[in-house]
This record gives C-alpha cells, sequence and structure tokens, in this order.
C-alpha cells in the first residue's frame, strides 16, 4: 500500500500511470534572446547605481570644505574628492602605480587643449588634470607597457585634432574603440582602483566631485560596464566591412568638395538618388553632417589622415577631406 500525505493535492501516481514524462528542448535562440535580455537589465541597472552614486556625491561635496588628494594607497569601498585638482592629482598618483592594464571610458565631447597647454579648464576634454587620461598621460603608460584600453564617445571624435590625436596613439599601441553615449567617464587601474572624474559641469555650479571606488562595486558595476560597452564599440580604423566601389567613389567625390549636382552628373544619376545615396553614406558613418563623416571615414581607415599646413583638418591625397565634405 502506498502512503501519501493527506494535504498534499498532487495526483497521485498509480501503478498503471506508467507514461514517462518527456522533456523537450526550448529554442536555443529564444533562451540566448531571454539570457541577453537579463544581461542588459542588470547593465542597465549597475549603471543607474554607478550615476545615482555621482548625484550623490555631489550634493556630498557642497556640504564639505575642500579636501587636498589623500595618501595615495588601496581604497576601501568609496572615496570622495572635491574639485578637480584633487581628482587629478589623484589621478596622476593610480597611473603612476598602473602595472598592466588602464581602461578607460572617455566621454569628451570637446576639441583638446592647444599643445603645451595644461588644459586645466575643468571640462570634459581629454588632456588637462581634471581627473580623465589625457593624451600625455596615455603615452607615457604606453612607454612603460601599460595596456591600455579606452572606449571614447563618438561626439568627442567630430573634432579632427582629437579624432587625429586617437589614430596617433593607436600607432604608439593604444587599442581604441568609438561608442554610442556613454553613460559616464571613468579609468580603472589594475582592475583594482577605478576614478570617475567630476561631471562636466555642475548645476550648481563648483568644481563638482570625483569618486574613487574598489572592492565589490568595481568589480560588480564599473568593470561589468566597462566590458560590455567595450563589446559594442566600433574598434578605431575598423572600417566594419569592405567599401563597394560605388561607396568608394562617392566617398572620393565628398572628399572632393564638390556639390550634389556634380557629384550626381559623376555618378550618372539624378540629383535626388545622388542625395539618397550621400544620406546613407552618413547614415553608414554615423554622422549628423558631412564634416563629421569625414573625420568618421578617417577614423574607420576610410580615408587617409593628413594635418594640413593649419593642422585644422584632415585631407586626403586626392584633395581636402572633411572641411570639404562640409560644403557639399
Amino acid at each position: 500500500m502506498i502512503e501519501t500525505d493527506p494535504h498534499d493535492r498532487t495526483p497521485a501516481r498509480t501503478q498503471d500511470d506508467s507514461r514517462a514524462v518527456i522533456h523537450t528542448a526550448a529554442d536555443p535562440a529564444a533562451v540566448l534572446h531571454v539570457l541577453i535580455q537579463r544581461r542588459q537589465a542588470l547593465l542597465h541597472q549597475e549603471s543607474a547605481d554607478l550615476k545615482s552614486l555621482r548625484s550623490y556625491a555631489d550634493r556630498l561635496a557642497h556640504r564639505l570644505p575642500p579636501q587636498p588628494a589623500r595618501t595615495p594607497g588601496p581604497p576601501a569601498g568609496i572615496e570622495i574628492l572635491t574639485g578637480t585638482e584633487a581628482a587629478g592629482a589623484r589621478l596622476d598618483t593610480m597611473l603612476e602605480a598602473a602595472e598592466t592594464e588602464v581602461l578607460i571610458l572617455d566621454r569628451a565631447t570637446r576639441a583638446s587643449s592647444p599643445p603645451g597647454s595644461t588644459g586645466a579648464t575643468g571640462s570634459t576634454g581629454a588632456t588637462g588634470s581634471t581627473g580623465e587620461a589625457s593624451a600625455d598621460r596615455i603615452r607615457r603608460l604606453l612607454a612603460r607597457g601599460v595596456a591600455v584600453r579606452t572606449v571614447t564617445d563618438r561626439r568627442g571624435t567630430d573634432f579632427p585634432d582629437r579624432a587625429q590625436e586617437l589614430i596617433a596613439l593607436t600607432g604608439l599601441g593604444l587599442q581604441a574603440r568609438i561608442g554610442q553615449s556613454l553613460p559616464t567617464a571613468l579609468v580603472l587601474v589594475d582592475r583594482r582602483t577605478c576614478l570617475l572624474p567630476p561631471p562636466p559641469g555642475n548645476d550648481e555650479g563648483g568644481d563638482g566631485a570625483a569618486l574613487v571606488i574598489g572592492d565589490r562595486l568595481l568589480h560588480r558595476a564599473a568593470l561589468p560596464l566597462f566590458e560590455s560597452l567595450w563589446v559594442r564599440a566600433t574598434p578605431l580604423g575598423n572600417p566594419g566591412g569592405p567599401l563597394t566601389a560605388d561607396q568608394r567613389e562617392l566617398l572620393g567625390l565628398l572628399a572632393s568638395g564638390l556639390k550634389d549636382e556634380t557629384i550626381a552628373r559623376r555618378l550618372g544619376v539624378h540629383v535626388h538618388t545622388a542625395r539618397r545615396r550621400i544620406t546613407r553614406m552618413l547614415e553608414e558613418l554615423d554622422a549628423d553632417t558631412r564634416f563629421q563623416a569625414g573625420v568618421q571615414a578617417a577614423i574607420r581607415g576610410w580615408l587617409p589622415p593628413h594635418p594640413d599646413p593649419a593642422g585644422e583638418h584632415f585631407t586626403t591625397s586626392s584633395g581636402p577631406g572633411p572641411t570639404a565634405m562640409a560644403n557639399g
């Protein structure tokens, strides 16, 4: 006799119930899609956590007197640095101690400072003492054999000098990619210490605050955030696929600074058709203007960058570059 739990509502199996339970495999694509959605949701939450921490740090910083940079050492948890000078001093200390790897999210959306300037403007420029990794800092790291990976916000490459600077650094060993709408800037050293620079401007005035984070928060939020953005970003100098003959011809005509009507005649098509092709080319390059398209084409390796005598824009071997493209 089979004893059953009087509180168990599950139908009892009898000796006559000999049917086997059949398991069917789920569609791998559907399962993978669900896993990716869960991972994306987690990354969005981690990004939101970082933004919340920054907002809290800014509010707290305005209630505290300015403090000098603390004695370097492995941070525990979260440390708040008030002012760009303190952030820059701490970043220098972190980078000087770097041994193997530095990871950078660069939200810079302005042109670099002129050569030789300190760039201490408090802006998001890629140079200066604002707590972001400048080109000079990156050069010193590469010279010491430290691996450097950076994801730069696409808006920052709209300026020829910044794009040119990135291309030059890749020649020294920098691994660079171009990302879309980066949620935050950060510098992560040896996967042990992470600095979030002061934000570019502050609603209440002042310099804002930088965060130094370590331990669990670094591995649970900052590092996964960087790696996810790195995977989705476009490698610098990687065209993402070969150009067709038509695309190559159109890009050359745009770089020559020709009017739409002239381009249409050269292509042997109606001007409306030529403009549609130009629009598709801008979309392919993720550019809003022809000037941006020229810079992005150079970054992807579709146009070889050469500084002109004034040092203001790229030119190609056959004629003017992005500046001319803006005039079409």
